[in-house]
């Protein structure tokens, strides 16, 4: 059997060992009954309020916030990126903010944001962002950097000119870094606007997750529940395919 073989069979593997847990575990007894329930009881109320449209509603709501700011995430990170790699003195100014970053709670700005951007989708937009972007920033800026000596020697000595070296050698050579960067912005970015949706909506799937915690409602919190880690499954496929595609080509 292949490696490649090998990696599949033990992620099918997994995925199905997940499945039994969550179904086997509830009719065990393990854990509250009201909490926890079996995967059987999840799919039927998912696949129901997938039919009613009542799903539907909060996946918009969720992926329109998502799109909007992963799509900034990655329109100002990767400029910003290439320009702390071309500016020395910037990137030793900002180094100790950027890597530091996370440490700052930014959600627990949301009141100035709220007071500034009104209660609508813009500041759960600016929260995901704001998660997202500094992956972004601090991986485009380690891939420029970490392209070896020897390919800015290869465009030296064809005459290239400074922004053919960097469209042409730089650029294709800090792909693989570039989509590391835009793979945990995406990540980031999803888990802010469902954070967000806790406590800033009346609609995504965050709200749907905190209002069934709320009123009870288990069947539907793990239907959302479900519905956000195929999301993120799916999301991360799409993007690992781009960069496969994009990657062969360079």
């Amino acid at each position: 059997m292949s490696f490649g073989a090998k990696v599949r069979l033990t992620r099918w593997a997994v995925v199905l060992a997940a499945i039994a847990a969550l179904e086997v575990m509830p009719r065990i007894g393990f854990g509250d009954s009201i909490t926890l329930i079996p995967l059987s009881e999840i799919l039927p109320e998912l696949f129901e309020m997938i039919a009613s449209g009542e799903m539907t509603e909060h996946l918009l709501a969720t992926g329109g916030a998502f799109a909007l700011s992963f799509l900034l995430a990655a329109v100002t990170g990767v400029p910003l990126g290439f320009l702390l790699w071309r500016y020395k003195p910037l990137k030793r100014t900002l180094d100790p903010y950027l890597t530091t970053y996370y440490a700052i709670p930014i959600f627990a700005f949301y009141p100035l944001l709220l007071a500034v951007l009104g209660f609508n989708i813009w500041p759960i937009v600016f929260i995901a962002w704001a998660w997202a972007v500094v992956a972004v920033v601090m991986n485009t800026a380690i891939g420029f950097g970490e392209v070896p000596q020897v390919l800015t020697k290869v465009g030296k000595s064809m005459n290239l000119s400074r922004w053919q070296t960097i469209s042409r050698i730089f650029f294709p050579a800090a792909v693989p870094y570039i989509f590391t960067g835009l793979k945990l912005g995406m990540v980031y970015s999803l888990i802010g606007v469902i954070a967000s949706e806790f406590v800033l909506s009346t609609r995504g799937l965050g709200y749907l997750v905190s209002y069934s915690y709320v009123n009870f409602t288990t069947a539907a919190m793990y239907a959302a529940m479900l519905l956000i880690l195929a999301l993120a499954i799916l999301l991360n496929w799409a993007l690992g395919g781009i960069e496969r595609r994009l990657y062969g080509n360079v």
